[in-house]
């Protein structure tokens, strides 16, 4: 059974999940850190308060056993969260969405009631950057912008929705969790990169994209939970359609519908962003270009170069040059 979580305002969120999860309060100025209990895991939860109807919550912990969740939330809140590492599944109202390792979620709910669960075993690092949609709204100037935000907000109504993981998100993420480093300054910058991130992923070209559901009974989702392990495991060699359809025993409408439904794309898309994203993390530890394409099976560097173009919006080399910068800056 889920332990449920009610909370009335959105700045009870850092407290009532700490009550949850236990362990020790440190911090000053307002900004809290919860070191976690060793009897649930090790690791860290800390809550940045920017203003009233304000706050950035940082996830870094990983948890002996699975955290399962309900949710119940008396107030309005838009969120947008970013996942660097871990597995999280969440459902709310019919709907479900699968999260892993890079990607990014927005969702603007009213009276929400979302059961999640992070995964145990998996380390688990979210940036959560949470507000009032009444201050999203007052801090439009002009009309133009104020109708960009309402369409934001619209659009993001009771759903979850992910946005396109690209570099200059990427970047902003980084650059906020390394905002510590900035002492009685981090408020201002990490509004500033908070504020910089919902306008990226306001563009309409980062295409948000609603998770849509469909019927799927729990062992549906553990057969296509299984379905995504076997694409992860053989990355630099993907089973087909038919293969992974039967070695986790449904139909192959079933695996393409239920999939899509499930983790918000195809498994055809799964494999190229995975595969991209485990490209950039080689390259992050100092594979060269071509090393990093026959670590992932390819052998021909003109479809490599096409599939991290597609997904990062720039070729692997320009990708390691500022791979191998930040590391220098480090």
């Amino acid at each position: 059974m889920p332990s449920a979580i009610q909370i009335d305002r959105m700045h009870d969120y850092f407290d009532r999940f700490s009550e949850h999860m236990e362990g020790q309060i440190s911090g000053s100025g307002g900004e809290r850190t919860l070191l976690l209990s060793p009897r649930l895991g090790e690791g860290t939860l800390t809550r940045i308060p920017i203003r009233t109807g304000m706050e950035i919550v940082i996830s870094d912990f990983e948890l002996i056993r699975d955290l399962k969740v309900q949710v119940h939330g008396s107030y309005s809140l838009f969120e947008l969260n970013y996942c660097l590492e871990g597995d999280i599944y969440c459902a709310w109202e019919g709907n479900e969405l699968q999260t892993g390792s890079l990607s990014g979620n927005v969702f603007f709910m009213e009276n929400m009631n979302v059961y999640m669960e992070k995964k145990g075993g998996v380390r688990n690092r979210t940036l959560e950057i949470r507000l009032h949609p009444e201050l999203l709204l007052r801090s439009a100037r002009g009309p133009e912008e104020t109708e960009q935000i309402r369409h934001l907000l619209s659009r993001s109504r009771g759903r979850i929705g992910r946005f396109t993981d690209t570099p200059l998100i990427r970047q902003g993420v980084r650059d906020l969790l390394q905002s510590g480093r900035l002492g009685s300054m981090r408020r201002w910058y990490a509004e500033s990169k908070a504020m910089e991130l919902i306008a990226l992923i306001s563009q309409p070209e980062d295409g948000v994209k609603e998770a849509a559901g469909i019927s799927l009974t729990p062992d549906d989702r553990n057969r296509l939970a299984e379905a995504r392990r076997h694409v992860l495991d053989r990355l630099d060699s993907p089973p087909s359609i038919p293969e992974l359809a039967q070695l986790c025993g449904v139909n192959e409408h079933k695996l393409k519908k239920g999939f899509r439904s499930l983790f918000g794309m195809t498994v055809y898309e799964l494999v190229r962003r995975e595969r991209m994203k485990r490209a950039a993390e080689y390259m992050d530890r100092g594979m060269n270009v071509s090393e990093a394409a026959v670590q992932l099976g390819y052998a021909n560097m003109s479809n490599f170069t096409a599939a991290f173009r597609k997904q990062f919006g720039l070729n692997p080399g320009q990708y390691l040059k500022q791979a191998n910068h930040e590391r220098v800056r480090l």
